[in-house]
Formats: C-alpha cells, structure tokens, sequence
C-alpha cells in the first residue's frame, strides 16, 4: 500500500539481470534468447520489494516489456525490513501464486514469464508482464469499483471451498486465516496501543481495551465465514485498470500475503475508506450480484453488510497490529482506530 524508495545497494547487477531474463525467456518459449537490449528503470510502485521496469528487445528482433520484482530477503526495502511483520515473509509465495495458481486468460492478471529461484543463495527473483494503466484509487467513477467488486466476486467463486487449489504445492506457501493468525492480530494490536496511548492517552487505550476484551466473538463469526483463495490487500493501490479493445479490465497485482481465508476480508480491503453507507451497499451488493450462489451463500443484504462490517474491523486491527516502528500518517492512523471503534459500536462489541 504504501510507496517507497528502493535501497541502491541492493540493485543486480546489468549483466546477471540480462543473464536471468535471456535464460527465463528461453525457458518460456523453448529456444534460445538472446537479448539484444535491455533497459531498466525502478518502478515508482514499490511496496515491499525492489521492483524494476524492463524494455527487452532480442536479437530476432521480439520485444518485451517486463516487470522485474527482487523477493529475495536482502532486497526488501529498508522501511519493509523495520515494519513488515516477520511471520508475515515468504519469498515463494508470490513465484508459486504466479505459477501455479494465476491464469491470464481467466483472470486477467499479468502474464508469468519465469522466476529464477536459488535458496542456497536467497535469491528468488519474479519476472512479469509489464501492465500498463491507472490504479483504481486514481479513477473515480463509481462504476470501475464495481466492475472491480464483480471481478472479486468471480474470483472468490472460482476457489469457493478451496477447490482447484488444496492439492497446489503453493498452498504451502499461503497464509491461512484461522483463530491463531487473527488473535495475533489482536495481541499485536494490543502490545502497540498500550505503548502509544496507556500512559498519554487512557482514555483511548481503555477504549480499545473494551473492544478486544470481546474479540473472541469477533473471531467467531469470522470462522464461521466461507473460506476461499484471497488476495490479502486487495486495496485499490494493489489494483491496476488495464485497457483493452473491450473496455477497462480489472487487474490486481502484488500478491505477496495471498492467503486462504474469508473471502470478505477482500471486499472489505476494497471498501474501506471514506465511503457513505450508501455507496457501500452498492459495492458489497454488486460483489454479492456476481457471486455464484453455494450452499445458502450469498446470505441478504443486511447479513452480508454486517459479515463485512466484522471483516472490516479485523482489517482495522490488523493495521493497527501491524508494527509498532511505523505508522501511516496520523490522519491515517487514527482513521483505523476511528473505525474499529465505530465498527464494534455498530456491532454491539
């Protein structure tokens, strides 16, 4: 979500970069390439690993334009060393997603061309189509956060009950919401607060204190919602609109905390902010609409909203978890904590 600048001393090195992308390329297409040329630049959308734009052109004269993300530990971006929580890393996630899990022409998320993986020297490199166009936070029309809710909706249905992806190797890199993960969650939440407000502010602190001693019932429902494959940040800065000959397309990327879980705490990602209680129930109904109905699932309206109300406060808690050396902005910040009280107020926590 957040945007930061790469560590210059970590960046590959020009001929093992073109080295890597000729051998990747060879191994995509089944004969030799060899590159011609290649240019890079740093992408201005870094989030937690050194990413890199490439234009690639090969001797016979095939152009390729690619995106370069550096997974492997020593790449991780200053601020994401200090801030992202630990258990939370996994360099393979993302290759195994791309490989494995991620089909273009079902979901329109870019093109996997290759990954170079040597544990033995930590270096887990990810090589991908370069797609080109706004995020969505940066498009305001209604109607693209829709189509984005209806793609969720199709993707969620596409892994309801885990099918087509319990049997993956790459389930063994993946997160899995269960009740340990989300009172983690909590416990973090709770260390951190108590450092920043017990003693300044205890008003607040008792505040949050009051809504964690009740958490339990929290993780309960959250249980208690329908498992499926998740993106894990499906906020609208991890989601690019691709133009094409048929219109906009939806196209998540940065797939690194991908997980097994409710498929709520998506939809929650993506209507989290300033919205008016209005304009949510448009994006949680177009999402419910593009469902496929399973075993009494979707439920109502009214039952849906409260299931992402209870999503949405996991999501508050866990950015609030999420360390205690960084924080976003203090209008931000307190935006979280705002609405976990707001959202247990609501739920009656």
């Amino acid at each position: 979500m957040n945007r930061m600048r790469p560590d210059i001393r970590t960046r590959v090195h020009r001929d093992e970069l073109r080295d890597a992308v000729q051998s990747v390329l060879s191994q995509r297409f089944g004969t030799l390439c060899r590159v011609k040329s290649l240019r890079r630049r740093r992408s201005a959308y870094c989030s937690s690993s050194t990413l890199e734009n490439l234009d690639v052109e090969l001797s016979s004269g095939r152009r390729f334009r690619l995106v370069f993300k550096d997974l492997s530990p020593r790449s991780l971006l200053s601020t994401a060393r200090q801030v992202r929580p630990p258990f939370l890393y996994r360099p393979r996630r993302e290759i195994e997603i791309y490989r494995r899990i991620l089909h273009p022409r079902r979901f329109d998320t870019p093109l996997y061309y290759g990954a170079i993986e040597c544990p033995e020297q930590e270096k887990y490199w990810l090589f991908l189509e370069r797609v080109d166009g706004p995020l969505l936070w940066q498009r305001g029309r209604l109607e693209f956060w829709e189509q984005a809710a209806r793609w969720l909706a199709r993707f969620h249905t596409e892994f309801a009950s885990c099918r087509g992806i319990c049997d993956e190797p790459s389930v063994d890199h993946l997160l899995f919401y269960d009740e340990r993960l989300f009172s983690t969650w909590v416990t973090r939440a709770e260390n951190f607060l108590s450092q920043k407000y017990a003693a300044r502010s205890p008003h607040l602190w008792r505040r949050f204190y009051n809504v964690t001693n009740r958490y339990d019932e929290v993780i309960k429902r959250l249980l208690q919602l329908p498992t499926t494959f998740i993106h894990g940040e499906f906020f609208p800065s991890n989601i690019i609109l691709r133009e094409t000959r048929r219109g906009w397309r939806i196209c998540p990327v940065d797939w690194e905390i991908a997980a097994l879980g409710p498929g709520l705490i998506d939809l929650a990602a993506l209507t989290a902010g300033n919205w008016s209680r209005e304009v949510k129930a448009r994006l949680v109904n177009a999402y419910r609409d593009a469902l496929e109905p399973c075993n009494g699932w979707p439920p109502s309206m009214p039952e849906l909203m409260e299931a992402v109300d209870y999503c949405h406060l996991h999501l508050s808690v866990q950015l609030l978890g999420w360390s205690s050396d960084w924080s976003p902005p203090e209008k931000h910040y307190q935006n979280w904590l705002g609405e976990a009280f707001r959202l247990a107020g609501s739920l009656g926590l």
